[in-house]
């Protein structure tokens, strides 16, 4: 597995960069990739960011430096001499970018999570690690790149979401070294905070209302969840990618085990996103329904409507339990 130093290397030798982030960006894939950007650009490189699907960027992200950089995967060229994948655990995460990924002279993973399938050239891999964020902190490092209040900011948007507020416990001493060195250089800690937690649109709180109030409990999985459908964003004009931070207000009820989420897509599949109430982790269900992500926090698409998608996870919770 390659380190901070190797990556330093093969970007400092680059011209032409390709980066991204994984489908249904979070706060750590957007801040990490326009935290790269701003740090590859600043030293003289040829930036082509983009995401899978632009309509999918979180609004709750739109103040961070660089967004307006973003580029539709049509605009990237044919070629890069570097192919940089930001917190994507494995290819499929790339998709439509599987061709600009193939046809890069050098392929570079960067990514915290257990699951990771190790896709590229290069993967510098750490689950340790509190966030990507952290990873392309420590390859600035690296490289010597200068750190300045934009890329900071980025940053901390990355280590602050994937922590949960450093409330996870993923929130290790490292995570607080590195705020701490990012308040240094100029992040507005209170202004972050306020745009990724206190600025919500009135259609989100809208359905917000809605999913809190069909909250359900299932006593022998100790298992809390909630749903929202097609119909509730059509209603209240909320989009999905609004929604990544609902579950957190799930995760408040007292003695939940697991709890989960179920996001009705356009198609007719669901999106589960699930939460570790304490020390079960939720990782392996996820994996074993096709999914994945981190031990406390992970998730899947099922092709299952939304009533049997329900039914699929309690199924796979008593299995787990038996």
């Amino acid at each position: 597995m390659s380190g901070a130093d190797e990556v330093a290397q093969a970007m400092q030798k680059a011209g032409k960069v390709i980066a991204t982030s994984h489908v249904n960006p979070d706060g750590d894939g957007v801040g990490s990739l326009l935290a790269a950007t701003v740090f590859l650009q600043d030293a003289g490189k040829t930036v082509f960011s983009c995401l899978p699907d632009l309509r999918k960027y979180p609004p709750q992200y739109e103040f961070l430096p660089g967004r307006e950089a973003l580029l539709e995967p049509e605009a990237l060229p044919e070629s890069c001499d570097v192919f940089l994948a930001l917190d994507c655990s494995n290819l499929s995460r790339l998709e439509p970018l599987e061709k600009a990924f193939r046809s890069a002279a050098l392929t570079v993973n960067v990514d915290h999570h257990e699951d990771n399938t190790f896709f590229a050239d290069v993967n510098y891999v750490d689950p340790t690690a509190s966030s990507t964020a952290e990873l392309v902190y420590r390859i600035a490092e690296a490289a010597s790149w200068r750190l300045d209040g934009r890329a900071a900011t980025c940053l901390y948007a990355g280590l602050v979401t994937d922590t949960g507020g450093f409330r996870h416990r993923n929130a290790t001493p490292s995570a607080f070294m590195l705020a701490a060195k990012l308040a240094a250089a100029g992040v507005d800690v209170q202004g972050v905070a306020r745009e990724i937690y206190e600025s919500q649109s009135l259609p989100y709180t809208r359905l917000l209302g809605i999913a809190l109030t069909r909250t359900q409990w299932e006593d022998d999985l100790r298992l809390v969840f909630s749903y929202v459908t097609q119909a509730d964003l059509a209603e209240t004009g909320a989009t999905l990618a609004e929604t990544e931070d609902l579950i957190d207000h799930l995760r408040r009820v007292k003695g939940a085990a697991v709890v989960a989420l179920f996001k009705e897509l356009a198609d007719g599949s669901v999106r589960v996103s699930l939460r570790s109430g304490d020390r079960l982790e939720v990782g392996p269900i996820a994996r074993l329904l096709g999914g994945g992500g981190h031990a406390m926090a992970a998730g899947y698409t099922t092709s299952k409507d939304l009533e049997n998608s329900i039914v699929e996870l309690k199924d796979a919770l008593r299995d787990r339990h038996a």
